[in-house]
């Protein structure tokens, strides 16, 4: 793109903010990045001044007349960061205001231009909105991409020149924005850039405040929060996962037998996973995950692919008795109930991704890939549990086959 997307030199009101301001190599890098591309993914450490450098550009971009300024986060309290230095900023540098809202966050200025703050947790909020500039801040942390896809993308068909910057530490590969991070390196997506940054990002970061970090964070979470290492989240149970090794095409293998795992979704998601087993590894080769189906419906399914895969063991959840019923009676389904040690299961599974022994088709369980990948423990509990969110029913599934078919010889009920 030729012409620059901030019209006001960046570089000289740097030096007109109450406290005069040189952007560090990270900031700098998402300066470049918005003026250089629609769409731009900023991974900075923590202490490299991400948010205030994003707030920065916002005030900015709100100095043009009759722009569109767009600021989300996973929800108010981490939005409103970005909020306080742009709002300090309008009045220190006694820019003139027409209406400031703080109850729902919209400041609009003389000269036309609209500040507003939205949270992703408040999806209606999201729709029908308009942005020149759009910000996704602590982006890894919203659990998918569907806010800004199906919500937020329209905002930005409204002009012409609008632009879109996540900035965030990562959240492990199977986050969303891992893929819109290879976007940046990929010549399919043209209007794409991406930088990663680490705290040496910012040479006013003192060593010894490193080293704090390095004392008080566990190993996974320095490298996280600090290195913005990809390969591992902070709780992230398997976190040896990786696309390269465990994505594959299993389109043609043999199989001494195809099992299922089934977790059944009351007011969650249904998870029925279908996996080969080739006598030493375990072969995710299809999924089906709905949290809008009736009974009938995920028995139709499952009958066809029963049919499509020879599937000779499905094991469900052993909670789900009468659903366990209801498909043997109804729908001539036959289940096996699931061994429902929750820790030992997860400790076999994480030996078959340690030991490479568990593979996704990268074609047919893309989606259960990404949601083991995003897999977490529950923080401040006493005995390890893993949370009850959108990843836990396809991994759980996964958990109840595996775990199961490795402790109980299986005869076929369908052959």
């Amino acid at each position: 793109m030729s012409d620059k997307f901030f019209k006001i030199p960046i570089t000289k009101l740097l030096l007109k903010l109450p406290t005069p301001v040189v952007f560090n190599e990270s900031q700098q890098a998402m300066l470049d990045g918005l003026d250089n591309h629609r769409f731009f993914v900023n991974i900075s450490a923590r202490r490299t001044g991400k948010s205030y450098a994003a707030a920065i550009l916002a005030f900015a971009k709100l100095l043009e007349p009759e722009q569109q300024v767009m600021v989300v986060a996973p929800n108010f309290s981490l939005s409103s960061i970005i909020w306080d230095y742009v709002t300090d900023l309008i009045k220190k540098m006694n820019i003139e205001v027409e209406k400031f809202n703080q109850k729902d966050k919209i400041v609009k200025l003389i000269n036309g231009s609209t500040f507003r703050l939205l949270s992703a947790n408040n999806r209606d909020s999201l729709i029908g909105r308009a942005a020149n500039l759009l910000i996704i801040d602590e982006a890894a942390i919203i659990p998918d991409d569907q806010y800004f896809t199906r919500d937020l993308r329209p905002a930005l068909s409204t002009f012409r020149d609008s632009r879109c910057l996540w900035i965030s530490t990562p959240r492990g590969k199977g986050n969303y924005l891992y893929e819109y991070y290879l976007r940046g390196d990929d010549p399919e997506f043209p209007e794409w850039g991406a930088t990663l940054h680490t705290w040496r990002s910012n040479p006013m970061l003192a060593e010894s405040d490193i080293n704090e970090a390095r004392r008080s964070s566990t190993r996974a979470l320095f490298a996280q929060e600090y290195e913005c290492a990809w390969t591992v989240t902070e709780a992230q149970i398997y976190e040896h996962l990786d696309q390269d090794r465990h994505m594959t095409d299993c389109k043609g293998k043999r199989f001494i037998e195809v099992i299922a795992g089934l977790d059944v979704g009351y007011r969650d998601p249904n998870a029925f996973i279908v996996i080969g087993y080739d006598g030493n590894s375990y072969h995710i080769l299809a999924e089906y995950v709905s949290a809008e189906c009736t009974t009938s419906e995920l028995a139709s399914v499952i009958t066809d692919m029963i049919e499509e895969y020879s599937i000779d063991t499905i094991y469900i959840d052993a909670a789900a008795a009468q659903v366990k019923a209801d498909f043997a009676y109804d729908y001539d389904i036959y289940c096996e109930k699931a061994i429902k040690s929750v820790n030992d299961g997860i400790n076999f599974v994480q030996t078959l991704v340690e030991k490479d022994r568990l593979f996704f088709d990268e074609e047919n369980a893309a989606y259960t890939f990404k949601a083991m990948a995003a897999y977490k423990w529950k923080s401040n509990t006493e005995t390890p549990k893993p949370d009850h969110d959108w990843p836990s029913h396809p991994s759980d599934a996964v958990r109840y086959a595996v775990y199961t078919h490795d402790k109980m010889s299986n005869i076929s009920i369908y052959g």
